[in-house]
Formats: structure tokens, C-alpha cells, sequence
């Protein structure tokens, strides 16, 4: 029988030194790849990017889909020894996530949260993920799970008025969610776009402090954006 890849299929055996280097790179493509979505899930908390309010629209391009099957392969793989690893339920969720894969993000993220229940970032991304479905029910449920937990989670207050006024078409509580956080969170990086949201809605604004410096005006740096901005993005662990 003649060699397999590394999926099963069978391939040509050809004993050059070309083709030899030409696996070679293929290999260290993948695992750089790999090791840098791991990486990259490490870092910092990054602050939310502005996307447009339509959950269809709130999708980013996924990684590639070599690197993106070797991880989850490797994430599988290793939840296979220990299904109830926390951490690796969320890996999961994370990478379906990151591809816009959210229903799978969903599932993951609730096998976590099953073991986990307090982990408000979790929490706050599977409601997120309802949201990037259409499903503003589940998604307002569970950033109010996550707001039991922390009353003044700004990122979940933040999500939470956006599902309010675009998905339940509530005005009234999300401008509360919005009061609410930048009345907890005076330091908000993102406090001049959102004190123009809720101006935008009539009404003062939540406060009539400086914005803080560097913040970016509402509808700037993306062509098209609306002036309801959307600033989901997943939270980072």
C-alpha cells in the first residue's frame, strides 16, 4: 500500500529532495500557525473594535483553514483524556468563535460553564455568540448571568445595550446598561463613544466628564460604520 498524508488520503511517493523540503515547509506553515493562535490567545485583554450593529455583519475573517483544523484537532485530541479540562472546553469555544463558528462556540462554552458556572468572560461570549446569531433572548440572558456575577462588567454592560436597542429595539434599557457602565467605570477607554451613543438617543449624556484621551468619535475608522457602533469582540483569557 502506497503512503498516506497526514488526513488518510494516499499520495504519490516521489523520493526527490525538492519534494522533500516542499513538505518540510508545509509542516512549519501549520505549526507556526498553531503556535501563534495560542500565543495570541495568551496576550493582553484587547479593547473592542468597532463593526457594524447587524449580528450578520459582526463576523470576522477566520484563520486559515490548515491551521485552523490542526488546532482544533490538537484541542480534541486533548479534551479526549480529559473531557471535563475547563481550560480546553474553552479553547474551543474560543477557536469557534474566532471563525464564526458560533453555534459550536455555544456548545463549548456551556460544557465549560456546566463545570465553571462563575466565569463571567465565558459567560459574556456565549451571549455574544446568541447575538451573532440573531438570538437576542439567550443573548440578554446570559449577560445578565455574567452581570450577577459582576454588576459593573463593562464589556458585558456595553453588549448587553446593544442587544437591547438593535435586538429588542429597547431604547430605555439600553441606555440604562450604557448609565450604568460608565457610572461604574469612570476610566472606560471607550467613554466618548459611548457618552455619543446615548446623546444620539436624546437625552443627556451619562456624564459630563472629558473623554478620556485617545478615545476614538463615534463613526471613525471604518467606512460605513453607523453611529450605533458595535464593540463586540470576544473577551480575551
Amino acid at each position: 500500500m502506497g503512503k498516506l498524508n497526514q488526513n488518510g488520503i494516499p499520495v504519490k511517493t516521489r523520493d526527490s529532495a525538492g519534494n522533500t523540503v516542499f513538505i518540510g515547509i508545509i509542516c512549519l506553515a501549520v505549526g507556526l500557525g498553531v503556535g501563534y493562535y495560542f500565543g495570541k490567545k495568551s496576550g493582553a485583554a484587547e479593547l473592542p473594535v468597532a463593526t457594524s450593529s447587524s449580528p450578520a455583519q459582526t463576523q470576522a475573517p477566520g484563520m486559515d483553514p490548515a491551521v485552523f483544523l490542526a488546532t482544533e484537532s490538537t484541542l480534541k485530541t486533548s479534551l479526549s483524556s480529559n473531557p471535563n479540562d475547563v481550560k480546553t472546553l474553552v479553547d474551543l469555544g474560543n477557536l469557534y468563535y474566532d471563525n464564526n463558528k458560533f453555534q459550536q462556540a455555544i456548545d463549548y462554552y456551556g460544557k465549560a460553564l456546566e463545570i465553571q458556572p462563575n466565569d463571567v468572560a465565558v459567560h459574556t461570549d456565549r451571549g455574544s455568540c446568541f447575538w451573532s446569531l440573531g438570538q437576542a433572548d439567550p443573548a440578554i440572558a446570559e449577560f445578565q448571568k455574567s452581570l450577577q456575577l459582576n454588576p459593573t462588567h463593562p464589556q458585558t454592560l456595553y453588549n448587553l445595550g446593544i442587544v437591547y436597542l438593535h435586538g429588542k429595539s429597547d431604547m430605555s434599557e439600553a441606555r440604562k446598561a450604557w448609565e450604568k457602565l460608565l457610572a461604574a467605570n469612570p476610566d472606560y477607554p471607550q467613554r466618548a463613544r459611548i457618552q455619543q451613543m446615548l446623546a444620539s438617543m436624546g437625552g443627556p449624556a451619562a456624564s459630563p466628564e472629558a473623554p478620556a484621551a485617545g478615545s476614538a468619535p463615534m463613526g471613525q475608522g471604518k467606512p460605513g460604520a453607523s453611529n450605533m457602533d458595535d464593540l463586540f469582540k470576544r473577551m480575551k483569557k
